[in-house]
């Protein structure tokens, strides 16, 4: 029995010792999203990918319509290793598609008509890893595995067994249906938050609603300089 135990323990530990080594995937990998071609590195923006449209002044708008959230069909996802379900993905599009209106709409009012004033969002769900939540326990209450997370909360890394969400965003004059912004982010919780580890969709879920907060203060952020993006 004791050497079975050891066993996990050898096994668990090893896993961590590899993670904590192991960088984030390359957003760029994302070859079949929106404007990918022109998504670039942006010190504003540490967290992914962004292009803007060069002169764009993004003061005028104050309103949005979020059209559908899509579901990346392209190469580079691997949707955990193809764990993550049809019905996953379709609650977690719907659940983005609330969470957008809900973060943006007491400050950017959510409409349907065009206009002069209105930007279309467009989003994508691009890629979702799961979170294991009896194994990301275990090593967060481990000696090793509170010292990994630890590290990894230090370096904004993702945390042992803890899952993270993949979006890409594209921004339209509304009237004009001119392409002015875009991005490709990656989001997880803190490696220590334990609270994201009930339910394998947790941290997903936890990483649509920081997207969100993120895009939001972008928007914040103006007048007529910075684009809007996570």
């Amino acid at each position: 029995m004791k050497t079975k135990l050891l066993n996990v323990v050898l096994l668990v530990t090893a896993g961590l010792l590899m993670a904590a080594c192991s960088s984030a995937p390359k957003s760029a990998k994302y070859s079949d999203v929106p404007d990918a071609d022109k998504l670039q590195p942006n010190p504003q923006f540490p967290h992914g990918l962004v292009y803007i449209k060069e002169g764009v002044k993004f003061a005028q708008y104050s309103k949005f319509i979020i059209g559908p959230v899509e579901i990346y069909q392209g190469s580079g996802a691997s949707w955990h290793k193809g764990k993550v379900t049809g019905q996953m993905k379709q609650e977690l599009a719907q659940f983005a598609q609330t969470e957008f209106a809900r973060v943006l709409g007491p400050k950017y009012p959510i409409v349907n008509q065009p206009g002069p004033d209105v930007l279309y969002l467009r989003l994508m769900l691009t890629d979702v890893e799961l979170t294991t939540p009896t194994m990301a326990v275990v090593t967060h209450f481990s000696p090793i595995g509170m010292g990994v997370n630890l590290m990894k909360s230090g370096a904004g890394a993702q945390g042992s067994f803890i899952g993270s969400v993949t979006m890409a965003g594209e921004l339209r004059d509304s009237s004009s249906d001119t392409v002015l912004a875009a991005f490709l982010t990656k989001q997880t919780p803190l490696a220590v938050d334990l609270s994201k580890t009930v339910g394998n969709l947790s941290a997903a879920r936890d990483g649509i609603t920081a997207t969100a907060e993120r895009f939001k203060a972008a928007m914040d952020r103006r007048p007529g300089v910075a684009a809007p993006g996570p």
